[in-house]
């Protein structure tokens, strides 16, 4: 019988392993055990058994250890979900009445509903001419994260500011607040957008005249943005347009149709076409009409709004309206959201919140003014020829 020395095999092989014993290959296909999951995780076996099985009485980290150990090492077994703590996120608005945020609270509660129970998502609406009482709200909120759209006023900003340096993640929505620490911003490039609507009033317009800017206010960091977009791509575009008015509306709608029958009514100003960043594009229509019904004008101006709504759509289609930029708000409450999933752990992994692209970026080919121009992102214009209601 053959002697087997000390050290020494039967059948070596590169390794030094016998030839009854497994090779390299083989170990690596061997299947893991519970014992390879509990060292990868640095944890116990019962820790891993115990995560594995839903026993429970196991911190968040050491559950998050142990699926990750799991799932790298291909466990052959359903994996349970990680245990989490309930996650409430408050979406707090300060502008009830906007049909763009109608269709913004639609849009985050559709998201809302594909989440998983222990996630809650709150909408609340604030009073707009109350800032005191945004600053107050965002600072007694009791959610995990808020998700904001208001104005920049100093109360408001401090308020972000205190939230975020308490460890509540904010995101600033539409309109963005760039001086507060927040953790994002989800919204179009409203300056872009300006611009955008600039270049087609600008390649539109027949005939020299002036031009009127109807804008919210400029508390919104959004609507100061299109009207300095708009004004310096005016400049660019065609120096034949003369801004002629900004006036701050605070959507207000008789207001708005007040001021913008005096200006078509006047005899010594030739308004050629009117741009309109917020919400009062219905007082406009209106003031139009009128105008036209009086004699004052014998030709509607070139007319460009923002939001493709039910009241948008028909006046494109009747040409009361030249051109609408659109948002995506499903877009926008699905990023928000999934910005701060991932900043919970909620998700591996998903695009970070960045400005929708504006259609600004057309190329000016010898045929820009497309019936319709979507971006990936989800901006679009949209010209009266190409709607349909």
């Amino acid at each position: 019988m053959p002697t087997r020395l000390k050290g020494c095999s039967a059948a070596s092989g590169e390794n030094g392993e016998t030839g009854a014993g497994r090779s390299g290959t083989d170990r690596k296909r061997r299947k893991p055990r519970l014992a390879d999951v509990a060292k990868l995780a640095g944890v116990g076996i019962a820790t891993v058994d115990r995560v594995l099985n839903e026993r429970g009485h196991v911190s968040a980290d050491k559950v998050r250890k142990v699926l990750d150990a799991a799932a790298e090492l291909e466990l052959p077994r359903i994996l349970p979900p990680p245990y989490r703590r309930g996650l409430r996120v408050e979406v707090l608005i300060a502008r009830r009445e906007s049909e763009f945020i109608w269709r913004l609270g639609a849009a985050f509660r559709r998201v809302a509903g594909t989440l998983d129970r222990s996630i809650i998502v709150v909408q609340n609406y604030v009073n707009e001419e109350r800032p005191d009482e945004v600053a107050k709200r965002i600072r007694s909120s009791q959610s995990d994260a808020l998700v904001v759209f208001g104005k920049e006023e100093a109360g408001v900003i401090e308020s972000v500011a205190a939230k975020t340096s308490a460890g509540v993640p904010v995101v600033t929505l539409v309109s963005d607040l760039p001086t507060t620490p927040r953790a994002a911003y989800v919204g179009i490039d409203h300056y872009r957008a300006g611009r955008t609507a600039a270049f087609f009033m600008a390649g539109m317009a027949e005939k020299p005249g002036s031009v009127i800017v109807v804008c919210h206010s400029f508390d919104y960091r959004a609507h100061a943005s299109r009207v300095s977009g708009y004004r310096e791509g005016l400049d660019d575009d065609n120096s034949r347009l003369e801004l002629a008015c900004i006036h701050q509306s605070r959507d207000r709608q008789f207001e708005t149709e007040e001021m913008i029958s005096e200006w078509l009514a006047a005899d010594d100003r030739q308004i050629v076409g009117i741009y309109n960043t917020g919400g009062a594009n219905r007082a406009i229509g209106r003031a139009i009409g009128r105008a036209i019904e009086m004699g004052h004008i014998n030709r509607k101006p070139l007319f460009i709004g923002h939001e493709l709504t039910v009241h948008t759509s028909r006046m494109l289609t009747d040409r009361t309206m030249t051109l609408v930029i659109d948002q995506n708000p499903d877009l926008q409450a699905s990023r928000a959201l999934d910005f701060l999933l991932q900043h919970f752990g909620y998700v591996g992994k998903c695009e970070t919140p960045d400005r929708v692209r504006s259609p600004s970026t057309v190329r000016r080919t010898s045929s820009p003014l497309l019936p319709l121009l979507r971006c990936t992102s989800g901006v679009q214009i949209r010209r009266r020829a190409a709607i349909s209601v």
